[in-house]
């Protein structure tokens, strides 16, 4: 019998936004490490894997060695994550599209919302990402389908070609929308979300609007947390511990000579600024560089948010960064371990394509808007 929420954790699995970073150390084992975690404690997953970022590897495998080898791991990684029993679903970075690879850094452009391109575009790089998952994954899955997508950055606007070309392709669930969410930059706007706690079908041409009628895609909005005094004052600790620790760093890596330009690329900025009132700053559930204690009190807040909710079985959906991970391991762990013990009589841990499995058999679980 299901439980009445079903925690869903889906990875972001990426380098990072600006095109830095190395498959191995920043996807590989991060994510081996989460995967033995999730085993042991008999957790499911979902790892949303960014493509694009694999279709530019691909373009170089015969004339450098690098990145022939980086973008074999990332095939072995991914079906590694299948034969493990994981869902493996589709990510898009789109400012990867046509970067340009120079002394060894790729230069991205600044245009990170897939809903800004065009309709072709965005036709050809979801046919083609999807085509990849498909091709990589059936020889050991031949029921494999690509059915889930998590927006890049959070970029899902303007809303109307990008959600009829996922659902040409096969995706029938989205995710990436938070209510209050606003990013000028990255032209990232869900202040006006009318649903943001169930799954809904969206107006396409305005996803942040619930439609009358059935769709063939349905969105699962991030739960909104408020940090508030308490919150903010963990973070602000880890923060302080980690300058004085001096952990490792992305520059440390590159030998401090990433060029700015690269440094620079961020239209997601306005994400990780909370902004006065400190009080009253707004974010979503998420696992990455959260110390323990601010990830057991931002799950406590959904879970309490949630309580008087009428429906019978709830998402919360949180966003994951493996990426994130280096010198959080055991406050993962520890955390992922609080909510078992704690809220295992009523959650249990589930995937996108499971859930929507589950939407498909029950009807009432997806919300339409009603007169």
């Amino acid at each position: 019998m299901s439980k009445r929420f079903t925690i869903l954790i889906e990875d972001d699995w990426e380098v990072m936004g600006n095109g830095l970073g190395n498959v191995a150390q920043l996807q590989y084992l991060p994510s081996m490490f989460f995967m033995k975690l999730a085993r042991r404690l008999g957790i499911k997953l979902t790892f949303m894997v960014d493509v694009v970022q694999q279709l530019e590897f691909k373009k170089y495998i015969h004339t450098d060695y690098n990145l022939k080898l980086q973008k074999n791991l990332w095939d072995d990684s991914v079906l590694l994550m299948k034969s493990y029993g994981f869902d493996v679903q589709l990510h898009l970075h789109p400012q990867w599209l046509n970067a340009t690879l120079k002394d060894d850094f790729f230069f991205l452009n600044s245009n990170w919302n897939f809903g800004r391109y065009s309709d072709a575009d965005q036709d050809q790089l979801i046919g083609e990402s999807v085509n990849y998952l498909h091709e990589l994954i059936r020889p050991i899955d031949p029921e494999y389908k690509v059915v889930a997508y998590k927006g890049g950055s959070w970029g899902l606007q303007p809303s109307g070609t990008l959600l009829k070309n996922m659902e040409k392709h096969g995706i029938r669930l989205v995710t990436g929308v938070r209510r209050g969410m606003y990013l000028p930059g990255n032209g990232v706007d869900y202040r006006t979300l009318e649903e943001p706690t169930m799954p809904y079908y969206p107006v396409y041409d305005d996803l942040c609007k619930v439609s009358s009628e059935k769709k063939g895609i349905f969105i699962i909005p991030l739960q909104t947390v408020t940090p508030g005094v308490k919150g903010l004052g963990y973070l602000a600790v880890d923060l302080v511990k980690r300058k004085v620790s001096k952990s490792d760093s992305m520059r440390h890596y590159y030998n401090g000579n990433v060029p700015e330009k690269i440094y620079e690329l961020s239209p997601i900025a306005e994400e990780s600024k909370p902004k006065f009132p400190y009080v009253s700053y707004k974010t979503h559930l998420k696992i990455g560089n959260q110390p323990f204690s601010y990830l057991k009190t931002s799950f406590d807040q959904v879970i309490k948010q949630l309580a008087d909710t009428e429906h019978k079985r709830i998402p919360i959906l949180i966003e994951c960064h493996t990426k994130q991970y280096n010198n959080y391991y055991g406050d993962i762990e520890r955390f992922l371990a609080y909510v078992q013990e704690k809220y295992g009589d009523v959650a249990d841990f589930g995937t996108l394509s499971g859930f929507l499995k589950e939407a498909d058999a029950d009807a009432g679980m997806v919300k339409l808007k009603t007169a």
